[in-house]
């Protein structure tokens, strides 16, 4: 079982090391990075190319702020190929020694041979060396991947932030915290809702979703693309006939209207014998977070930055102007 997750983990990955390829190869984009080189109190930008097989370094001017964003987007993407790659050669390590029985060691310092990309790594000081620099508040790259980012993942951020219409029924009965600093109506779905978070996938609790002509209010909407979402409900005292017999007709009203379990919905259950326990919480969010992380590839694979930070910088943005 351990080994199908590893497979499973080093599938997605090289999943989203091939999306980050492909846009770097797609015919708009430049080809080649940006060099921000430290000059007195200021940088200055330089284009570091391959030509004919050989490293060219031009200057580039201040002006060009569209071009500089997506040679930075370039550079981005190569450091998170490379340390994609690791993650994917370390699975294979792992699995190896799981299959063999044995300790075995797999080169980590072939990472993506064939690839000329990697020239321009070279000769280059004091680039980022993960993911996470790009994000460092004196890193210079910040503002451009930063404003790729916003870009690029406006409709979730923009679905985020705006004002949802919620649940009118029995307010009284929000009184569990969560670490939004909202609410909710249980314990088992302050565990949902927090876990949702620590992964860094965006949420709405309980928000209007119509049905034909009546409105349901699933207590979690969770975004994939611009037109596919999941709901997420939770019942929580199916060993109650009254409310076992509403859930059966709430599923029935969900079925009726093209949501399915396990398609574009998801179901989590308890009674007061079973209750909702993390290791079910954290399967289902495993699901998601598969789906979530091949929907927006260029959220750091190092986890040192997601969306809920970004929603964080744009409503910052807007706070500031």
């Amino acid at each position: 079982m351990f080994i199908n997750n590893l497979y499973q983990e080093k599938t997605l990955l090289q999943k989203i090391q091939k999306t980050h390829l492909e846009k770097m190869y797609t015919p708009d984009n430049p080809s080649g990075i940006l060099v921000c080189q430290k000059k007195d109190n200021d940088y200055r930008w330089l284009i570091k190319d391959l030509h004919d097989g050989r490293l060219v370094t031009s200057p580039l001017r201040k002006t060009d702020k569209q071009l500089a964003e997506k040679l930075a987007v370039n550079l981005y993407r190569i450091i998170c190929i490379q340390h994609l790659q690791i993650q994917i050669d370390t699975i294979n390590s792992t699995i190896r020694c799981l299959e063999s029985g044995k300790q075995s060691k797999f080169p980590l310092d072939n990472i993506l041979p064939n690839h000329p990309f990697k020239d321009l790594l070279n000769n280059f000081r004091r680039r980022p060396q993960s993911p996470a620099d790009f994000f460092d508040l004196n890193s210079p790259y910040r503002q451009f991947i930063l404003s790729h980012l916003q870009s690029e993942y406006s409709w979730v951020i923009e679905w985020y932030l705006n004002p949802y219409k919620k649940n009118p029924d029995h307010p009284e009965q929000l009184i569990f915290p969560v670490k939004l600093g909202f609410k909710v109506r249980s314990k088992s779905e302050v565990l949902i809702a927090d876990r949702l978070y620590e992964e860094g996938i965006l949420y709405h609790y309980e928000e209007q979703l119509i049905l034909s002509d009546h409105s349901s209010y699933p207590d979690f909407n969770i975004p994939i693309t611009l037109y596919r979402k999941y709901a997420w409900e939770h019942f929580g005292a199916m060993d109650k006939p009254l409310y076992f017999n509403r859930t059966r007709g709430r599923i029935m009203d969900y079925l009726d209207h093209q949501w399915f379990p396990g398609i574009n919905m998801l179901t989590t259950y308890e009674t007061k014998q079973n209750p909702l326990t993390e290791e079910q919480v954290d399967h289902v969010i495993s699901w998601i977070e598969s789906r979530y992380r091949l929907a927006f590839p260029d959220i750091p694979p190092d986890k040192s930055f997601n969306m809920y930070d970004l929603a964080a910088y744009v409503k910052s943005q807007r706070g500031s102007q």
